[in-house]
């Protein structure tokens, strides 16, 4: 991952690539289909395992760090530096909100067996009002279905909302916190240890390592070890 230097402008809070990001008005679709990320989908746009399978996922993208806490463990090294052509979203606009309630009720009416949208692939749950809206959608659209991962605090106002999304269904995993629902970044060649009858021993910055990274599965499609399952899940940092 590219590291900004310490006096960085962006550290401040903004992306480094400032004309990436757009209005709502400026995009053909706030929602873009998995195919367009090669982690999500690597080309495809429908799941293939687990629980939401047949389901075609979408994703949404904000401007990282303008959107993110401070506290967020990967302010210098966010791997957003390393997305120059990522349309980030304005979510500032008046017609933010309302673009995407009239893409999720599309999007509901398309596929009404479900679909799954990937908040946020940069970009953080920037308030509580924001966060209860996908509670919302949440109960307006059975079809719905949403996970990702966030640097908010657990405990923090805006996290307490997020625990309350979770609660509707979403699984929205807490970074860099270690234990059940989280996701944690580690070096390369890191080995999770293992207890004395040989099973993984999990704790912070430990978990799962992610499939994709490792060259097991295609991409999130392929796998669905995201949303199946509490135990934490390990990002390889690169």
């Amino acid at each position: 991952m590219k590291q900004l230097r310490a006096d960085h402008p962006a550290l401040k809070g903004r992306t480094i690539f400032l004309g990436s990001v757009k209005s709502p008005a400026a995009v053909k679709r706030l929602l873009q289909p998995a195919s367009s990320n090669k982690k999500l989908g690597d080309g495809r746009d429908v799941i293939t395992k687990g629980k939401w399978k047949g389901m075609p996922m979408f994703q949404l993208t904000l401007e990282e760090r303008k959107t993110c806490p401070k506290t967020c463990e990967q302010w210098r090294n966010c791997y957003g530096n390393n997305m120059p052509f990522a349309n980030r979203i304005d979510n500032r606009q008046a017609s933010f909100l309302r673009t995407l309630r009239s893409e999720l009720g599309a999007l509901s009416g398309k596929h009404p067996g479900g679909f799954v949208i990937r908040l946020h692939v940069l970009g953080d749950f920037f308030s509580v009002p924001y966060t209860r809206f996908w509670e919302r959608q949440l109960s307006a659209h059975a079809a719905l279905k949403i996970f990702g991962y966030t640097h908010r605090e657990p405990g923090s106002l805006i996290g307490r909302a997020i625990e309350s999304l979770n609660q509707a269904g979403a699984w929205i995993r807490w970074s860099d916190r270690g234990g059940p629902m989280s996701a944690n970044t580690d070096q390369p060649n890191f080995q999770v240890p293992l207890d004395p009858k040989g099973r993984p021993s999990y704790s912070a910055a430990q978990g799962i390592t992610c499939p994709e990274q490792t060259g097991k599965t295609r991409s999130c499609l392929t796998c669905g070890l995201c949303w199946s399952t509490p135990l934490p899940i390990r990002f390889i940092v690169h």
